[in-house]
């Protein structure tokens, strides 16, 4: 969808930043509707089909996470969804964990706000197209036995828009970093560029966003995101077997990881 034939709904408390945000968007010529807050958000969620969510995170009478929670109780569609915060202490866990697609610090600009409304709106197959232009300093190159059995021991994990997996290595968050997954028994590999999100030592996860998908891989990588029925954007690796999450607590069942500079 074109960013012009949208329809675009600000949530934020400033009233200020609300007329920023509209006039910013009415100049693109998109549909742009408005809120204080999470229930005034929730009202007009009600009547009116809103292709992108754009919300500040902490508001008065309802913030943005209790109204992401509220939209998914009462079942109401929200394609996609970005925060913005003058926050620093926000975990990006729970964020991209709820289905948000972007996490924006204040002040922000009428550039990267675009930027990001135009990705939002994209098509999974229009996506990842291109090589990241920032740097690539490191490789995860790690092989598994297959995508059902790495979702299964909490090692590997899809989003719609990145992926979860455990890392025996820290890695730094915000880092731009190269993919080379490969599931032995599928046939399957990921190769990929992304964004590190988050990494979190006490389970040894990290959390990916991707920026570049391999033409080798994207096909089927696509097909897997769309079939995802969890809201994650960039999910946490899961599982319910307690065999499995206590030899992943012991380290004895992380997969063999190499970390190596890219080329």
């Amino acid at each position: 969808m074109r960013l012009e034939d949208a329809t675009i709904l600000v949530v934020d408390d400033e009233p200020e930043l609300r007329e920023i945000f509209a006039a910013w968007l009415n100049r693109k010529g998109c549909t742009v509707l408005i809120a204080a807050n999470g229930v005034e958000a929730l009202g007009i969620l009600e009547k009116a089909k809103v292709d992108v969510l754009v919300s500040d995170i902490r508001m008065p009478v309802m913030g943005g996470v209790p109204l992401i929670r509220e939209i998914y109780a009462r079942k109401l569609i929200i394609p996609s969804i970005i925060f913005v915060s003058g926050f620093g202490d926000i975990d990006p866990r729970e964020m991209y964990g709820l289905g948000v697609e972007a996490l924006m610090e204040k002040p922000l600009s009428r550039k990267d706000l675009i930027r990001a409304l135009e990705d939002s709106l994209c098509e999974r197959d229009q996506l990842w197209l291109t090589p990241a232009t920032a740097p690539v300093e490191q490789v995860v190159d790690m092989v598994l036995e297959s995508v059902e059995q790495a979702a299964a021991t909490c090692q590997f994990q899809l989003g719609r828009g990145g992926c979860c997996f455990t890392s025996n290595f820290p890695l730094t968050e915000g880092r731009v970093i190269g993919l080379s997954i490969q599931f032995d028994v599928d046939g399957l590999s990921v190769m990929a560029q992304g964004v590190v999100r988050w990494f979190d030592r006490a389970s040894s996860q990290a959390g990916v966003s991707f920026l570049y998908l391999n033409p080798s891989c994207r096909n089927w990588v696509v097909a897997a995101m769309r079939e995802q029925a969890c809201r994650s954007f960039v999910p946490q690796c899961c599982c319910d077997d307690s065999d499995a999450l206590a030899a992943i607590d012991t380290g004895s069942s992380l997969p063999e990881l190499n970390l190596v500079p890219a080329t």
